[in-house]
């Protein structure tokens, strides 16, 4: 019966090319996306699963009480490992992990690395195997892993076992290590990762201070793999004894108590846009949140639109084959019968689309891996997963979609059928929802696409209060640096000023709380360098005065931005007494607003205060906004002169709002990509149901024709049912577009945006009204040029 089936379906398939090609591209495509989206989700719902037995392995977290609420931190103070040697407490191993940025010197070229530290025993608790060389030495002094990309990237085509790298400190001293061991490569998908790393003992190297210390301010990751789960509770409870002790030396960051996470849930931790979230974390992220919701939405988007259109042609389809219907139930075919026929051709129609959509996830793979940053190649002969979700996506599209038309078709009497009295109707209500449902999602992506493009350009030209534009930040590592780089670059004609700063705006400022006799808000604080930061930085003073250049101010006094005297409801903000964190300061000038967040966060209150020269982390350096990239090579080549042992670590300030500009793009990206996809589909079923409609009023036509009708007058009869249609599918797809742009993307995340208007409405309705005209106009006017007397031959 089935192998009946299936030849009936191939013919049908032959005869009806047209049809079945706009089927199997449009449901290929939407079935790719889905692949690749569930690619996406199963790459960060596997993650660190190439850890086994980690069953009862626990990162040690620390527990912290922030402006009244309890966060949990992924790091401990480093005497923590200590205090469990000393303690009975009951564990089997205890690994440290940590990490800081590092400069490696190869020959003569100098370059920025992040170098971890750990306990052999990091080996022991996790699967982290070794491609060359072994652990023999790793505690001896000076001893480096290195990973397969490290070796790859400056050791290519050589041994690195016993090669050595030196490596430059923050302080300045260059230290030599030898290569022991060479690790595989991590898969990404792993919360552990790591270039460079070495025993811990060796950060000694970078400490002032005893790694024993309490006074010690540095934190680190500590896993601890325990006899049994009960002991947990005995671990937490001895630990909670130092929190006190911890407390006394480290007041500036007290913690309320510790606390034990298993391993399996460090990976659904590591979002900051989902719940439970974990703060300071070392390791490596899992963005499981927006990353992975929004390509499941955008692919069902699309697969939603794929069915509509997939149902809209089907029922076109079947028109055609009314009079087989009738006689296949007068020969006694059964109703059911019918139903798996048709179920059957949709199913084939769907495993060709399946096959299409894997040579599209083939060729469109290597752009995703590219745009996320992430390897998504599935492993074909591991991943069951992902023949399961490849078969069955199609199969469900197939029901779904075909077994609506299928149960419809086969409901009408044979009779009716053969004495013609029977035909699909083309003002059937399913069908008007079904295009109603595609062209306003078409339309809801084109409102958000115009809209972003704008947001785009409002970007490029927003006013932030500061010259982001023509301002290069260098990053300086000690103030003989400071000094002779200055005066180098100052030589330059092209440079307009020069200033110095601790935290640089925008990236790196620090959170204090500040009070006065009536309020107490929170604050951005940043000390700079004086009056050329802010003529550098193009920061407007508009009350008051500038910090002195002679150090006066450094300790008494601080500037601060309209947003905080608007908070703080300083009626006569000048010589104000402002007390921050237990020092008071008093006001000695106020700025003009300038955008801290960028686009994404309101202006919030600022402080600034006068830095010491010795204190300076950053200079930063003014020019001309089409001479900065200019300025900018020979800021590195001046560098690279006077501090060949330090890489040049500079940005342009406008890069902080890459991401921002970033971000718009994507969102413009999707959008107009969904509007294209949703808009070729949806055309594609009004095609259908535009020739379905002619196809019945064939005679109609003719005889309209005979008594005098233009044809302007059949195109307008014709065209006036869809044209409704179309209305209303635009006046709900712009409603949609004006919520979602208005009421989310303009409230929850970009808090400075343009001013929409009217331009988004009437670009979709022109978009969509061309595109509908030219499918509908050229389909009818075809139709109404006919002769009529070949239309009325049979009569």
């Amino acid at each position: 019966m089935f192998s009946n089936y299936l030849k009936i379906a191939l013919r049908v398939f032959w005869h009806n090319k047209f049809y079945v090609i706009l089927n199997i591209i449009g449901l290929g495509f939407a079935i790719a996306c889905c692949i690749l989206s569930y690619l996406n989700y199963n790459y960060r719902e596997n993650f660190d699963l190439n850890h086994d037995q980690t069953q009862d392995i626990y990162r040690l977290n620390t527990s912290r009480l922030v402006d009244g609420n309890q966060q949990i931190w992924g790091v401990v103070p480093q005497p923590i490992t200590d205090v469990m040697k000393s303690e009975v407490v009951p564990f089997k191993r205890i690994a440290r992990f940590s990490k800081t940025s590092t400069v490696v010197k190869i020959g003569e070229q100098t370059f920025d690395e992040q170098i971890h530290y750990a306990d052999k025993s990091l080996f022991e608790l996790f699967n982290l195997p070794l491609t060359y060389g072994n652990l023999a030495d790793f505690d001896q002094s000076k001893q480096l892993v290195i990973s397969e990309t490290f070796a790859a990237k400056y050791f290519s085509k050589q041994m690195p076992i016993g090669k050595s790298i030196i490596m430059i400190g923050s302080d300045g001293i260059s230290n030599e290590y030898t290569i022991s061991a060479v690790s595989k490569n991590i898969p990404g998908n792993s919360s552990i990762q790591f270039d460079l790393l070495t025993s811990f003992e060796n950060s000694s190297v970078y400490s002032d201070q005893r790694l024993d210390g309490w006074k010690n301010p540095n934190l680190i990751t500590t896993f601890v793999q325990l006899n049994n789960t009960n002991d947990a509770r005995s671990v937490i409870s001895t630990l909670n004894h130092y929190v006190a002790i911890y407390n006394q030396n480290r007041s500036e960051w007290p913690i309320k108590g510790f606390t034990l996470q298993p391993f399996s849930e460090l990976a659904q931790s590591s979002d900051i846009d989902m719940s439970g979230y974990i703060y300071g974390s070392q390791l490596a992220a899992n963005p499981r949140g927006v990353l992975v919701i929004v390509p499941a939405i955008m692919s069902l988007f699309v697969l939603l639109i794929t069915c509509f259109n997939f149902t809209n042609i089907s029922i076109a389809f079947a028109s055609k084959r009314l009079k087989e219907i009738g006689i296949r139930k007068v020969m006694g075919g059964m109703r059911r019968q019918l139903i798996s026929q048709f179920l059957t051709e949709n199913i084939v129609l769907c495993i060709f689309s399946a096959l299409l959509a894997f040579l599209f996830v083939t060729l469109l793979l290597p752009a995703a891996n590219q745009l996320t940053g992430l390897d998504l190649s599935p492993d074909y002969g591991k991943d069951y997963g992902f023949w399961l979700f490849l078969f069955s996506i199609p199969l469900v599209c197939a029901i779904l979609s075909g077994l609506y038309p299928a149960v419809y078709v086969s409901s009408f009497q044979p009779v009716l059928i053969l004495k013609g009295k029977t035909a699909l109707s083309t003002s059937n209500r399913f069908t008007r929802f079904l295009l109603i449902a595609q062209f306003s999602l078409s339309c809801f992506a084109l409102v958000v696409g115009i809209v972003m493009s704008q947001n785009a350009s409002f970007q490029q030209e927003a006013d932030f209060g500061y010259a982001i534009h023509e301002v290069s930040v260098v990053a300086i590592n000690s103030p003989q640096e400071y000094q002779v780089f200055k005066e180098a670059i100052l030589q330059y004609p092209e440079i307009k000023s020069v200033g110095g700063t601790v935290e640089q705006i925008g990236d790196g400022t620090y959170t204090q709380t500040a009070k006065t006799e009536k309020n107490e808000i929170a604050t951005q604080v940043a000390r700079i360098g004086g009056e050329a930061y802010l003529n550098t930085m193009g920061i407007d003073l508009i009350q008051g005065r500038s910090f002195y250049n002679t150090g006066a101010d450094v300790d008494a006094s601080i500037i601060v931005n309209e947003t905080f005297v608007r908070r703080m409801q300083l009626k006569q903000p000048i010589n104000q007494q402002v007390t921050l964190d237990s020092t008071q300061y008093t006001i000695v000038g106020v700025v003009r607003d300038y955008k801290e967040y960028g686009l994404h966060g309101l202006v919030p209150p600022c402080v600034l205060h006068m830095a010491k020269p010795e204190d300076l982390k950053f200079m930063v350096i003014r020019a001309d906004r089409d001479k900065l990239l200019e300025v900018t090579k020979f800021l590195k080549s001046t560098w690279s002169k006077l501090m060949p042992n330090a890489p040049y670590r500079g940005y342009l300030q406008s890069d902080l709002i890459e991401k921002e500009i970033r971000m718009t793009e994507a969102f413009k990206a999707i959008s107009f990509f969904l509007a294209m996809i949703t808009l070729l589909l949806s055309a594609s079923g009004l095609f259908a149901q535009i020739s379905l409609s002619i196809d019945k009023r064939s005679k109609e036509i003719g005889v309209r024709k005979v008594l005098g009708a233009s044809i302007m007058q059949i195109v307008g009869l014709v065209s006036r049912e869809f044209a409704r249609i179309l209305l209303i599918a635009f006046i709900i797809g712009s409603a949609l577009g004006y919520l979602f742009t208005n009421k989310f993307i303009f409230q929850v995340i970009y808090q400075y945006h343009p001013v929409a208007g009217p331009l988004p409405y009437i670009g979709t309705l022109l978009i969509v009204v061309l595109c509908c005209s030219a499918i509908i106009g050229t389909r009818v006017f075809r139709a109404a040029r006919t002769n009529p007397v070949d239309r009325l031959r049979s009569e």
